[in-house]
């Protein structure tokens, strides 16, 4: 009877120990992996690498080598010449807080290590799960005090509201003009005009001024000059939701801010 006991007390010993082994060090386990050497080199750079070792709590989405390889030639030499920017990129990437099992989350928010959203969606359909519209590949590798997540693509801070994309974008120059004619000039300002304070997620079907020069002539001059009216073409360019990754959806129907119906089909042509 006593050595039983004695077996039982050991076991339970053994698998308490098991449980509690600490992960890996955040670069020890990115290095393990592979396929993390420019994210470990910005990391390093940016001073973040301290931070993180310093928390006790803390996410990494963290993109892959073939995640950086999309980007424009030059892109990541220019991170690390400009230390605010490198900041701003890699800070978007860390959340000082454990964001474990994401699964089945929709529009869920987190707040970056630089005070940016981070949307986390799930697309049962496709069978993936995003964060800001880029796919997550592999989650909840555990390390020292933290959770890694593998993205397949790096994420962009936020390059403003409306207004300011709108200004940065001279090929949606007239939209931008109508949402300032119509005094939409942030997201916010579209839920009080709609009596809807409770949504913060949004998302804009904006056309170009392309898009705009196919309508008959004086059309956007008569908008401005009707209140009513442009606030009801604006406000069916807007819905108070947020709408990632349109893809391989057919007939899906989304409600406009106003409440009209807004259907996506996708047609794929063969050639």
């Amino acid at each position: 009877m006593l050595w039983l006991r004695l077996i039982v007390i050991f076991t339970f010993v053994s698998l308490s120990s098991a449980q509690t082994t600490p992960g890996p060090q955040l670069v020890d386990a990115l290095k393990a992996e592979g396929n993390f050497g420019i994210f470990v080199d910005l990391l390093q750079a940016s001073g973040y690498l301290d931070k993180l070792n310093a928390s006790t709590h803390f996410t990494v989405f963290a993109p892959t080598d073939a995640a950086f390889g999309k980007l424009p030639a030059g892109t990541v030499d220019s991170l690390k010449a400009d230390a605010n920017k490198l900041a701003d990129v890699i800070g978007y990437h860390v959340i000082l807080n454990s964001a474990f099992n994401l699964n089945n989350n929709q529009d869920k928010v987190l707040t970056s290590a630089n005070n940016h959203s981070i949307r986390i969606n799930t697309y049962s359909v496709v069978h993936t799960q995003t964060a800001e519209g880029v796919n997550i590949t592999k989650k909840n590798v555990r390390v020292l005090h933290g959770i890694l997540h593998e993205i397949n693509g790096v994420l962009s801070p936020p390059a403003g509201n409306i207004i300011e994309l709108g200004s940065s974008r001279s090929d949606i120059s007239t939209f931008e003009s109508l949402v300032a004619q119509a005094n939409l000039t942030t997201f916010f300002t579209i839920c009080f005009l709609y009596l809807k304070p409770e949504a913060t997620h949004f998302t804009v079907f904006a056309p170009t001024d392309a898009a705009f020069g196919k309508l008959p002539a004086g059309t956007v001059d008569s908008l401005k000059a009707d209140a009513n009216k442009l606030a009801d073409v604006i406000g069916y360019h807007v819905i108070l939701n947020s709408a990632f990754n349109l893809n391989n959806n057919q007939d899906k129907v989304l409600t406009s801010a106003n409440n009209h119906s807004i259907r996506i089909n996708t047609y794929s042509v063969v050639h």
